[in-house]
């Protein structure tokens, strides 16, 4: 009894099996149901409706797509002139004034001036002509004494200012001593032509400001960007630091040997579409700045390389003129135009066609070992943007 239920048990899993395998086969692809069914091989579709055994197709590839690369032109910069002037000048003119000091009649008086650029302001003095003088002549520059003397003549020494007391904003206070008990008397000091002079420096020409343009494709296809320049100068103990900035980006911060060339990298990511400001300042001294120059490196043309292989059966059938070795490149554009170097084993060709595929027999009776036993390569390199569906080595009945 127990026999025949095991028999029973056996026989609906077999069934179970079966059923499974019938519904797998129902549901595969049309092509491998025959293929299993009437033990075929799968076709590969090499051409319209013509059928080819696996072992026909050599190569299949599936590229996607290929960029060229256009070429990146240098940009030259026109020569630079950063030098500094520095300018007696004129500050302050003040009208004449008095300043007196008796028992019955006191009298100082205080001025004002300004300095636009104290920094660079330097040897500022305060000159005057005493057309009277009578006791000791006090003046302040900001709260600070500067000057206390009796003065002897109409020509009185210029007063230099200390830079230091020097700001934005100055008054100075003139006022005369005490007679004592001389209650008859009065000090009195008439003061005329008076200037405040100093040496200005213009720093306004030690910075120059150039532009260079990139085109969006350019940006992208640069590999590497360098900046070249030649500084020119008489001495580097007489000039200052050299800075040197591509869109606010320090690229170079030194005092450079004169008259040597300098090559500086240039950070790709400071780099824009478009307009590309360059600086070049210092902050003392002149320099001649020539031979000015951003040069770049291109990025290697993207090219693919396809291996395979050509056993000796497959020569055979080629030599014995039963088959043809055929490549065929699908484009996914059938109207632009589509233009690239092809080399096929170190044999050059190109490629330029509107049409949606390319096709070229690659056993020639020119040239018989274009297509060799063992291993051959396929390479491509776009002179155009190509996009590219698929790549195929086959061989097809002549």
């Amino acid at each position: 009894m127990r026999n025949a239920q095991s028999g029973v048990n056996a026989a609906v899993l077999v069934a179970i099996i079966a059923g499974l395998i019938i519904l797998y086969i129902i549901f595969l692809p049309e092509a491998e149901r025959e293929s299993i069914l009437e033990n075929k091989s799968i076709s590969k579709n090499g051409g319209k409706g013509t059928s080819v055994d696996d072992e026909d197709i050599l190569l299949r590839e599936f590229p996607g797509r290929l960029d060229d690369v256009e070429g990146v032109v240098d940009k030259a910069i026109p020569n630079v002139f950063l030098f500094e002037t520095t300018n007696a000048k004129e500050i302050e003119k003040i009208n004449p004034l008095v300043v007196r000091n008796g028992w019955f009649d006191k009298k100082d008086r205080t001025v004002s001036f300004g300095i636009d650029d104290t920094e660079n302001t330097d040897n500022v003095i305060l000159s005057f002509n005493a057309g009277k003088y009578d006791g000791i002549l006090t003046i302040k520059l900001n709260n600070e004494v500067i000057y206390e003397n009796d003065v002897e003549s109409e020509i009185v020494s210029p007063i230099k200012l200390s830079k230091s007391l020097l700001e934005d904003s100055n008054t100075l206070e003139f006022s005369v001593s005490s007679v004592g008990f001389r209650f008859w008397k009065t000090n009195e000091y008439n003061l005329e032509n008076i200037k405040i002079i100093g040496d200005i420096t213009d720093k306004s020409k030690q910075e120059s400001r150039n532009v260079f343009i990139l085109t969006a494709t350019e940006l992208f296809n640069i590999e590497k960007a360098d900046l070249r320049f030649v500084p020119y100068c008489k001495s580097e103990a007489k000039v200052g630091v050299l800075d040197v900035f591509v869109n606010s980006r320090e690229v170079f911060s030194a005092v450079p040997v004169c008259e040597d060339a300098y090559r500086q990298p240039i950070p790709l990511g400071i780099l824009d579409e478009g307009e590309n400001k360059i600086v070049f300042r210092t902050n003392k001294g002149s320099y001649s700045i020539e031979q000015i120059k951003v040069e770049f490196v291109e990025k290697e043309v993207r090219t693919k390389v396809y291996f395979f292989e050509a056993n000796e059966s497959v020569i055979s059938k080629i030599k014995s003129g039963d088959k043809d070795a055929v490549l065929t490149i699908e484009f996914a554009d059938g109207e632009k135009d589509k233009r690239a170097d092809l080399n096929i084993n170190d044999r050059l060709s190109t490629i330029d066609t509107e049409k949606k595929s390319f096709t070229k027999k690659l056993n020639d009776g020119n040239d018989p070992d274009f297509i060799q036993e063992g291993n051959n390569f396929v390479e491509i390199r776009p002179r155009t943007m190509l996009d590219i569906v698929e790549i195929r080595v086959e061989l097809k009945d002549r």
